[in-house]
């Protein structure tokens, strides 16, 4: 049996939350280690699987691609993160305890911005210390630990090597939005949408086509096949997330942000009528 259906970004990443949270390791960490949960729009939409809580995911994050350039969120802003679980309940621990408390089983969760048909995920950094990724490379690398990251396919590039080569954020001579640099992983554990069907009813997809007009900007067109069974639960879990509510614009405030940018330091008024801020944000 063979289907198709059209996912938007938002409807994209409650799929892969709910694919994440399905993963065996990650039922495992819960019961017997740590599941650390770095800051990322998609890990928003898993703290709402893992809390049963209702959390914004564009307050879960440290930046961005918002309102038509990439932008740090205020600070004053954001959701607390990382959130770190022991043994699948939520804890006051720094992720550095966490790891150093090490078990084979602990999982860690860190969204990307990009992803390549050969699997590489860029993840952006603007932080000079390298922020999440930074502190805890060292420590994944060392004692063969992998990073889980959920990506939406709508982040495919061609290479995320030659990304990788092209930025960093003291190249630039202009930058229309925060400026950035990007690390590579090669061996991550991927979850797309494709991953995520495979693994909530064991399908098997494709992605055939991508973007559109009318709030089906930035959206994925997969083709999923497999027993009648199966395609059958994909096509239910697909139907059960259609129509989640698109993720509302949180730019930070120009004014007090510390990155290069065009706009840096600039009043709101000031700013293009097409860089709007979020009434509902702190000022």
């Amino acid at each position: 049996m063979k289907a198709v259906f059209t996912l938007t970004p938002a409807e994209s990443r409650r799929l892969i939350a709910k694919g994440v949270v399905a993963m065996e390791e990650v039922k495992v960490a819960q019961q017997k280690a740590y599941i650390i949960l770095a800051g990322g729009t998609t890990n928003g939409f898993i703290a709402q699987e893992l809390l049963q809580e209702k959390i914004e995911p564009q307050r879960f994050t440290a930046g961005t691609n918002v309102c038509g350039l990439l932008c740090v969120t205020n600070p004053d802003d954001r959701h607390p993160f990382p959130l770190i679980f022991e043994k699948g309940k939520l804890v006051k621990k720094d992720f550095k305890a966490a790891l150093e408390d090490f078990s084979i089983h602990t999982v860690f969760i860190k969204g990307a911005n990009a992803i390549d048909p050969m699997g590489n995920v860029g993840i952006i950094t603007s932080g000079w210390d390298g922020g999440t990724v930074g502190n805890s490379l060292g420590t994944m690398t060392s004692t063969g630990l992998r990073y889980i990251v959920p990506v939406g396919l709508e982040k495919l590039i061609p290479s995320v090597p030659e990304a990788v080569a092209a930025v960093g954020a003291k190249t630039f001579d202009y930058s229309l939005g925060a400026n950035f640099g990007m690390f590579i992983f090669t061996n991550a554990n991927v979850v797309t949408e494709i991953r995520a069907l495979k693994i909530l009813a064991d399908v098997e997809a494709k992605m055939v086509a991508a973007g559109g007009i009318g709030g089906s900007e930035g959206s994925v067109v997969l083709v999923a096949e497999g027993s009648p069974g199966a395609v059958r639960k994909a096509i239910s879990i697909v139907e059960s997330i259609k129509g989640e509510k698109p993720i509302s614009a949180l730019k930070g405030l120009c004014k007090k942000c510390l990155y290069t940018c065009i706009f840096r330091g600039k009043e709101e008024e000031d700013l293009p009528p097409w860089l709007v801020r979020n009434p509902a944000a702190k000022s």
